[in-house]
């Protein structure tokens, strides 16, 4: 597990009693849904979980609701297939609300899971400023899981301007990454996923069902290709 590295230098949770409460949170869901298990991101989440609700059985619980009732299917299973849906919709998406971006990001071959594979699995709270990311978390408990897709959304179209005049895939990755570390104005972010952005007429679950055969090809793919190449290595 990755806790060290989670959070480091937080005061409490960067400490053998901190990673110890977060260790037992991790490994007790994995103990009640084993298909889960432990996936790279969850640690972010349940530390922040931790912070929050104060007691690790709360933690415990509110994960639990998270994973089983608010987030999409298989985001954190072993082949991740429900995140690599929710990449696949996030870029139609950015398509339809962002098409300036979008057609200048396609010109660089910049693949938005660059960025926003972290922002899905660990529920921005590795990208965004805390205080930001527990509103975010306020409204995805009410709404569930497509305001991930607004938010990214959101960081995209507030620097609009500044990504269609990059010239390198770096470029972007940095522009993000600096307008995501210091969003401390959770209002601001809000403002512009629920009003500058319009209304969201794509019907979420249908897209999502519309890419599920692609991204489970494609992944038994990789899953073909990985295990030709154990077999060449082993003969």
């Amino acid at each position: 597990m990755d806790l060290p590295r989670t959070f480091p230098g937080h005061p409490w949770l960067d400490t053998p009693e901190g990673h110890a409460s977060l260790r037992r949170v991790l490994v007790g869901y994995s103990f009640r849904d084993s298909d889960v298990g432990y996936c790279q991101g969850l640690n972010y989440v349940a530390a922040l979980l931790l912070l929050v609700m104060k007691t690790e059985e709360d933690a415990f619980w509110m994960l639990a609701v998270l994973l089983e009732n608010v987030l999409v299917n298989d985001c954190y299973s072993s082949n991740l297939s429900g995140c690599h849906v929710e990449q696949r919709v996030f870029k139609d998406l950015l398509k339809k609300k962002c098409p300036r971006v979008h057609a200048h990001l396609e010109a660089l071959d910049f693949d938005v899971s660059l960025v926003a594979t972290e922002w899905f699995l660990c529920l921005f709270s590795k990208s965004l400023p805390s205080e930001t990311t527990l509103r975010v978390w306020d409204v995805l408990f009410y709404e569930g899981a497509k305001v991930l897709l607004n938010m990214a959304l959101a960081i995209f179209k507030m620097k609009e301007e500044e990504l269609i005049t990059t010239n390198h895939v770096g470029d972007v990755i940095n522009i993000i990454q600096t307008t995501t570390h210091h969003l401390f104005d959770p209002d601001e972010l809000l403002d512009v996923a629920f009003d500058k952005l319009g209304f969201m007429s794509t019907n979420i679950s249908k897209e999502r069902k519309k890419q599920e055969p692609a991204v489970m090809a494609e992944l038994d793919q990789r899953f073909r290709r990985l295990n030709s190449s154990n077999l060449d290595d082993n003969n």
